[in-house]
């Protein structure tokens, strides 16, 4: 029907009469859908032949509508019209956001056959589809699958429901904030379906049609926007660059800001503003996309759930903008698939979310039998699986007889409080371990004493007496340190490095003494620069040895 319809503009006074005696012409090439003025006419032939049996009407998107007016001009110059309030307009409506008025004389035979040419009046139209996506139709056929639509959108609404009420159950008792994030998304989901579908006109008859079109795109502007942050807290963490983060939370803030900005409540909307619009979902949907690539090769499990119903969305919903930029026409029945993919995506995400649960469940399990196993061993750090300070007293207090190690090490991890703030808490537990393994893997004795401090006890080599023996030796250590955390934890960009403070272990020296001019090292190495390992008080030598550069 749009390649044969031709339109026109007029001010609201403007009557079919007047307008047919003016003799201006009606414009039908391909800018066609470019009028401006309060009132558009829209014209097309009326083929009886080619049309279904019984009452025809004319059927269109009633996205923000008001007023409307059908006329039917027959054989012998007659016109028979029919007007249509705003609220009869509504009442008029058909499944999948369209309304069908009847063209006058189609349910009288006689009168049918002799119906050439029809005419069409909106008022103040707010979408170019309200004219682009005209088309004539059976009354009786769209009467009769009212019901059975209805139904369906119903069900539908009602599968997306179900994951909202397991979200719930399940957020009472564990509370992981991105189940409400999910549960924005479904309720963004619903809103849509119910909305854009007709169903909001069955429950509340009294909705008028800009009501439907602010809540069609404000539910679309916050589902996807929930959708951003949804990403960010589902994937598991490290998965996902800082620097995409920001840019995640950017994107997905956009359709919302656009919305507010040009969406007004008094029916001012614009087409050009409508434009914006549908612009402004464009960088989420590619930045989306990026990332759920960018999470895959970082070896993110839980993103291909996001995959899996994202990506038949985002295809569909470039479809949608497209048609609502008016960069072409397109086919109305794409918006079924729209819809089919929102609720299929409700579903997966709900799978995702499950999973996601169970395994974080599992770990928490695993975690609890750890820790309680490591309650029976209790010379173990729960965490790095290392010694802890129970174990290193022990041991300081054996050496005391057997003298197996010559000197003490404190080993403390620079600025790790920024590595946690940075990275996340989980990223500074996975440094902890892997500074832990690799202690673990000297010859000396390892333990863990504190957050993110370590103690060595080191062995006497034989082979190195000269005084700057542990000097040497840490120094490797430090190396295989920065080496592991470097090669491990790769979501943290910048090097890991440590300080020391070193101390002699005397023959007859209290543990308390060794450690206090351990740890005073310690101190005058991170306050010298860090990255250093100071085996002598500085104040009366100032060797100082880089960790990192160190050389045996």
């Amino acid at each position: 029907m749009s390649d044969r319809l031709c339109t026109q503009s007029s001010p609201m006074n403007v009557t079919v009469t007047s307008l047919l005696e003016s003799g201006k012409a009606f414009d039908c090439s391909s800018d066609k859908y470019a009028v401006e003025g309060p009132r558009v006419w829209v014209r097309f032939p009326f083929l009886a032949d080619t049309l279904p049996d019984g009452t025809v009407e004319v059927q269109g998107d009633n996205n923000g509508l008001t007023s409307m007016q059908v006329h039917a001009r027959l054989d012998d110059g007659t016109i028979l019209s029919s007007a249509f309030s705003e609220r009869e307009v509504a009442k008029h409506w058909r499944s999948k956001g369209s309304y069908g008025l009847p063209v006058p004389g189609t349910d009288n035979p006689e009168l049918r056959n002799r119906i050439r040419t029809v005419y069409l009046t909106i008022d103040r139209p707010k979408v170019v589809s309200s004219i682009s996506l005209i088309q004539l139709a059976s009354q009786q056929k769209w009467d009769d699958l009212t019901l059975p639509l209805s139904i369906m959108f119903a069900a539908l609404c009602g599968m997306a429901i179900m994951p909202l009420i397991y979200n719930a159950f399940f957020y009472g008792a564990m509370r992981y904030n991105f189940m409400l994030w999910h549960s924005v998304m479904i309720s963004a989901t619903v809103c849509y379906t119910f909305s854009s579908s007709g169903l909001i006109f069955l429950f509340f008859p009294e909705t008028t049609l800009i009501t439907k079109m602010l809540i069609n795109y404000w539910a679309l502007a916050i589902g996807v926007g929930a959708g951003g942050f949804f990403l960010l807290r589902f994937v598991e963490p490290g998965k996902i660059a800082s620097w995409l983060k920001v840019l995640i939370t950017v994107t997905a803030l956009l359709p919302v800001i656009v919305t507010a900005s040009v969406l007004q409540i008094d029916g001012g909307y614009s087409m050009d503003a409508r434009n914006y619009y549908h612009a402004s979902f464009l960088p989420v949907f590619f930045v989306v996309l990026y990332a759920m690539g960018h999470a895959l090769r970082r070896g993110s499990r839980a993103i291909w759930f996001q995959i899996a119903g994202w990506t038949p969305i985002i295809l569909f919903s470039l479809d949608r903008v497209a048609r609502g930029m008016d960069l072409y026409i397109g086919w109305p029945i794409l918006d079924y698939g729209l819809y089919f993919t929102l609720v299929l995506e409700t579903i997966i995400l709900a799978l995702g979310v499950a999973n996601r649960i169970l395994r974080l469940r599992q770990r928490h399990e695993d975690t609890l039998r750890q820790q309680a196993e490591l309650t029976l061993l209790a010379d173990t750090d729960g965490l790095t699986m290392m010694n802890n300070r129970r174990a290193f007293d022990r041991e300081f207090e054996r050496n005391q007889h057997e003298h197996r190690y010559s000197h003490l090490a404190i080993i403390d991890i620079d600025f790790f409080k920024r590595v946690n703030d940075r990275y996340g808490h989980e990223i500074g537990d996975t440094v902890l371990r892997v500074v832990g393994r690799t202690l673990n893997a000297t010859s000396h004795f390892a333990a863990r004493v504190g957050g993110e401090e370590f103690t060595l006890l080191m062995r006497i080599d034989s082979r190195e007496k000269h005084k700057r023996y542990p000097a040497n030796a840490l120094a490797e250590i430090c190396q295989a340190l920065i080496q592991a955390v470097d090669d491990e934890v790769p979501e943290i960009r910048e090097p890991v490095t440590f300080s020391v403070g070193v101390a002699s272990i005397g023959r007859r020296a209290s543990l308390r003494s060794v450690m206090a001019t351990a740890d005073r090292r310690l101190y005058d190495a991170k306050n010298n620069g860090r990255n250093q390992i100071i085996w002598f008080d500085i104040a009366e030598n100032k060797s100082a040895k880089p960790a990192g550069t160190a050389s045996v």
